[in-house]
């Protein structure tokens, strides 16, 4: 069969990658559609994927739409020369709205209850939605889980190992912290929030009194906390964050990517609260993994005991307790896509 992946974020290409690979490995076709969006093409390039570029990321909601036509036809005309069986993404309305068109089935791999988008009118149009777990919604006759959460595709010990060589050739300093400051420019963003200028500040501040501080950053950051600037590749982000004692952010998908790696995670952003998606309250309250705090000077508090103190061991220990339950979750994915 003949599969379209497509890209929006560098943890839809991790997420993926080995279900790619091991599809390729059962004799199918894959081709890879990525859009211009923050990193994910310095990724691409840094892991020698051939890739075909189908449109560009808007941050401004009018541009959003304006580029909505030609993002569509850009697709559909990508689509229509290559035939594929099946158009993956990770929640796409392109893809989907494309595979509609064209007559061909379609899959999504939602992990966020709370995208309205997704919700309201991919899910609709696709042929199957593939979840977690303990993914709150239900969806009905179209609707599949998998064990763990869609971080293990690419963290599971039986796929990655983590290097420590870059700590010596970029010469990061021990002990480090990793702190992430997301863009909020995203589809499902709007109307969220996570650390103010003034929070950063006071955040980067209050941890590098104890150990060394890196920031990774989509948006503008405060002058003063430039030089804070992480300066490694995007392409290791899982080795410095699995080598980090400290990580503090107010992404999503790092908070849980250094959760999993066994690194102590606190996660600040106005998706915190009883509403909250399943995967983060999961790994909080079933694995002790991850804090979740909607405050932010109670985030910077607890990230100040942190630093104060190690919990690294403490979360290594989680982690691996983690693993020995949910493993590879991989070759489950390929079997449900296989089916097709």
């Amino acid at each position: 069969m003949r599969y379209i992946f497509e890209l929006n974020h560098p943890k839809h290409y991790y997420q993926f990658k080995y279900v790619m690979q091991m599809l390729e490995q059962h004799g199918h076709e894959i081709m890879v559609l990525a859009r211009d969006k923050d990193v994910l093409l310095d990724v691409l390039r840094e892991e020698n994927v051939d890739f075909t570029i189908f449109g560009k990321h808007h941050k401004s909601m009018r541009a959003k739409v304006m580029g909505t036509f030609s993002l569509v036809k850009n697709y559909i005309a990508i689509a229509r020369k290559y035939k594929p069986d099946v158009i993956v993404s990770k929640g796409s309305w392109y893809g989907t709205f494309t595979a509609k068109v064209l007559g061909k089935k379609s899959a999504i791999f939602p992990d966020s209850e709370v995208v309205k988008v997704t919700n309201n009118y991919v899910v609709p149009m696709c042929t199957k939605v593939i979840t977690p777990q303990p993914f709150k919604l239900n969806y009905g006759t179209k609707h599949l889980r998998v064990a763990g959460i869609f971080e293990d595709c690419y963290l599971a010990p039986q796929v990655y190992q983590p290097k420590s060589d870059f700590i010596e050739q970029y010469s990061l300093k021990k002990p480090y912290a990793v702190v992430r400051f997301v863009g909020w420019f995203a589809n499902h963003d709007v109307g969220n929030n996570g650390f103010s200028f003034q929070d950063k500040i006071n955040l980067v501040k209050t941890i590098a009194e104890y150990m060394t501080v890196y920031i990774s950053s989509e948006g503008r950051l405060p002058e003063e906390l430039k030089v804070y600037r992480l300066p490694t590749p995007a392409s290791i982000i899982h080795d410095v964050l699995s080598n980090a004692d400290l990580y503090v952010g107010d992404s999503q998908t790092m908070a849980a990517e250094a959760a999993l790696l066994g690194t102590p995670a606190i996660r600040s952003n106005s998706f915190v609260g009883p509403n909250d998606m399943s995967n983060f309250i999961m790994l909080q309250d079933e694995y002790q993994l991850l804090h979740n705090i909607a405050n932010p000077q109670e985030a910077i508090a607890l990230a100040k005991k942190y630093s104060e103190n190690s919990q690294k061991q403490v979360w290594m220990e989680r982690r691996n307790r983690y693993y020995e339950r949910i493993g590879d979750i991989n070759a489950e994915i390929v079997s449900m896509l296989e089916q097709f």
